[in-house]
């Protein structure tokens, strides 16, 4: 981005920001006690660690480019286990708007392993390096560090050159290894105006300096060339005076972030620190500004031709359409006929993105498109048809929430469609399985923001509200060698039954009944069957027969048992003793189970769990265990629910002991006696 080429030096000035203390790691001097460390003394259950990051940001000005942001990066990893061989692989997301993108340079590494006492360096060839669209405003460089090894030391170093000032990348300040050392350090004169936002839960220690600084512009002008004098050319130079302000990020011993159950996108949560650029002031010029709105973001997006010109197009699915559906119709018949359509017509390429790449007309006779593409064509038909329907932008599950309004603050769009008795639908028809008002994880766990055709925004929750249900049912018997055998089914509802056709619709049989076994470690299934599978918006139905050696314990004439036998909770999920972070289950659930167990001859039941209930606060969820006997079965209900799917940080100490009694409940013996 070039703000300045024929302006006086004057009311010039070169931001400087030159992050970064003396270096104490030199690239590629990587000593013998590096590669013969075996743990972290720290923390002996990391699998790798940082040894040294380095980040240098700067700012610097050339006559021929104007502004460039540089970016520099030198990081050395130390691999104690195969486990932390996914540490030697990272990525480069480098941005591009328009005709103007980033570029990495200078990509080195190698990998250090010590072999037979020897110093052993592999150095990172061009075919361990990987480009590739990532999306509409981002390619992504990618590499993975050759020759691996148990306590091989990994290093890389590399620049990026950017023309976007404002498009600092966001500075981790931990990961989820430890970081034995960590430099970063901002400078940027008097004239550039950033704002700073932090995230996570470490202290942060910046420290904030000034420094004078100047800088020596060098000036060639030609004179002369006419008849009578020959031309000659002048070198004058000048110098520019100026305030730095320096800020530093020196940090060492930084704990590895500890990954818990239900953490959502855990990269909104690790420290880290983001400068935005707010405004630019350069003497005897008018401020310029850079910190926007939400609404300017949407209006922005929704001008652009790649958007909103694509809304306005139809002529490439009019006549398919007024084949599929009349504007005669009720409004759910023609919502329901155009998402089906879209959703079966078209195949979605994998890609997020908030404009079109190829274009919608395109994408239709291509009959495959990127999440704007699909949505957008959504839209626009539904719009023809005469609902009132508008594009979402969301920012999706995998997207770090953006801190301050940006256009990078969204990747995907849906579709909002309101209805003339009030009620809303939103659609997703990238994803096969939906249906309207369940959408795909990725855009339930993210946010979203409703754009109407006059650039104004709204924000909107994604999160279903009411929980969705799994149903489990067992009738079985024991016999007097403690075997049990019987029926199981299970219903999945709402989002669970949509969860379940993502990840096992295109399995085959042997996988979908092969997960039961895994999981509640029963030695035998038969007749697995499967129904409802494509009867999408329905629920989906699992059933078959099983044989379990392993449920009872016997003990001299006794039995022992959970109530609930092998669909019990065995441990808590939440150990931790404190939990900085919010939980994320993505959406309610509840799970009720209705057991059925037949006595067996010649015993009688001495010891039956009494009934319990009990409830998390504010509404968040509940659990209640009811068992009984009658006509020689034990009957055993258990209804447990968590109503709301993202809780704050406060909120675990009471899912924790919430959890805790569950499984407490859930792990009390029924207890038969032989007479």
């Amino acid at each position: 981005m070039k703000y300045i080429n024929n302006l006086q030096l004057v009311f010039m000035l070169i931001v400087a920001i030159n992050i970064g203390t003396a270096q104490e790691y030199k690239f590629g001097k990587v000593s013998k006690e590096e590669l013969l460390e075996q743990s972290y003394p720290l923390d002996s259950s990391a699998n790798a660690v940082i040894l040294y990051e380095n980040k240098n940001v700067s700012i610097n000005y050339n006559q021929s480019q104007g502004f460039q942001l540089m970016t520099e990066v030198h990081k050395r990893v130390k691999l104690y286990k195969k486990e932390g061989f996914d540490y030697a692989t990272d990525e480069i997301f480098l941005y591009k708007q328009r005709s103007e993108d980033e570029k990495v340079v200078g990509l080195k590494g190698f990998t250090y392993s010590l072999i037979d006492g020897k110093v052993i360096e592999t150095k990172l060839k061009g075919e361990g390096i990987f480009k590739n669209e990532y999306s509409e405003y981002y390619d992504q460089v990618k590499f993975t560090m050759p020759s691996l090894q148990e306590g091989s030391v990994i290093e890389y170093k590399y620049k990026i050159i950017s023309p976007f000032l404002f498009n600092i990348d966001k500075i981790n300040l931990q990961y989820e290894i430890p970081i034995k050392q960590l430099n970063v350090s901002l400078n940027f004169p008097e004239y550039f105006h950033f704002k700073k936002f932090t995230s996570g839960y470490l202290p942060i220690n910046l420290k904030e300096n000034s420094k004078l600084d100047k800088i020596a512009h060098t000036n060639k002008t030609r004179t002369g060339g006419g008849f009578s004098s020959p031309v000659t050319s002048n070198t004058t130079t000048s110098t520019i005076d100026f305030k730095t302000f320096i800020n530093t990020i020196n940090s060492t011993n930084v704990p590895a972030f500890k990954v818990e159950p239900y953490s959502g996108n855990i990269k909104n949560y690790i420290s880290s620190i983001n400068y935005e650029l707010s405004h630019i002031n350069f003497p005897n010029q008018p401020i310029k500004y850079y910190s926007t709105t939400w609404e300017d973001v949407t209006k922005t997006i929704f001008k652009s031709e790649n958007f909103g010109g694509e809304l306005k197009k139809k002529n490439y699915y009019e006549e398919d359409l007024k084949a599929i559906v009349s504007k005669t119709e009720n409004e759910a018949t023609k919502l329901s006929k155009v998402f089906e359509y879209v959703k079966n017509r078209m195949n979605w390429n994998g890609k997020y993105a908030v404009a079109t790449s190829i274009g919608v007309k395109k994408a239709y006779k291509e009959k495959t498109g990127n999440a704007a593409e699909i949505n957008i064509m959504l839209t626009a038909m539904l719009s023809y048809m005469g609902l009132d329907a508008n594009p979402v932008l969301v920012s999706s599950s995998n997207r770090v929430m953006a801190l301050f309004p940006t256009l990078d603050g969204f990747n995907y769009v849906i579709t909002r469609v309101k209805l003339v008795d009030g009620s809303i639908a939103y659609l997703d028809a990238t994803d096969k399985y939906g249906v309207p008002n369940v959408l795909p994880d990725r855009v339930i766990r993210g946010s979203g923001r409703i754009i109407a055709s006059n650039g104004t925004s709204q924000q909107v929750s994604l999160r279903p509200e009411n929980p969705s249900m799994d149903r489990y049912n067992i009738q079985c018997e024991i016999d007097g060698e403690g075997m049990i055998s019987g029926k199981f089914n299970v219903r999945h509802m709402d989002y669970l039954a949509h969860a379940f056709r993502t990840k096992y619709g295109e399995r085959d049989i042997e996988s979908k009944a092969g997960k039961f076994k895994a999981k509640y470690e029963i030695e035998e299934i038969k007749e697995y069957d499967v129904k409802g599978i494509n009867d999408y918006g329905k629920g989906v139905s699992e059933s078959f027969n099983f044989i379990s050696y392993n449920q009872i314990e016997l003990i001299d004439e006794e039995m022992y048992f959970s109530p609930l036998l092998f669909l019990r909770d065995k441990e808590n999920l939440f150990k931790s003793e404190n939990r900085e972070h919010p939980i994320d289950f993505g959406y309610g659930f509840t799970n009720t189970y209705m057991v059925n167990i037949k006595i067996p001859e010649d015993y009688e039941v001495v010891t039956l769990p009494k009934p319990k209930a009990f409830k998390l606060p504010n509404g968040m969820g509940s659990f209640t265990f009811r068992s009984g006997i009658a006509n020689g079965m034990i009957q055993v209900v258990v209804n447990e629910t968590i109503a709301k799917p993202f809780l704050p940080s406060i909120s675990y100490p009471y899912i924790k002991q919430f959890y805790n009694q569950v499984v407490e409940k859930e792990n009390e013996q029924i207890v038969l006696k032989k007479i």
